[in-house]
């Protein structure tokens, strides 16, 4: 079984988060938190790859991915 790679970083998805309404990230220059989306669109993905926090429209972690080639 091979895990899924990301469609936006190229590198295996080993972890994905559920992120529907994004994620709060530090901000040095401004000393506060930001809040950070992943999507640009407004039916987003709620799940995203957690290194590049780009969205996994065609990926779900409860599907079988044994069957994939890899």
């Amino acid at each position: 079984m091979s895990v899924p790679d990301c469609p936006h970083c190229g590198k295996p998805a080993t972890r994905v988060l559920d992120l529907a309404y994004g994620y709060w990230e530090w901000d040095d220059e401004s000393a506060r938190y930001q809040h950070r989306t992943c999507s640009e669109r407004v039916d987003v993905a709620p799940w995203v790859h957690h290194e590049c926090m780009g969205e996994l429209r065609d990926l779900h972690p409860q599907n079988d991915y044994s069957t994939t080639a890899g």
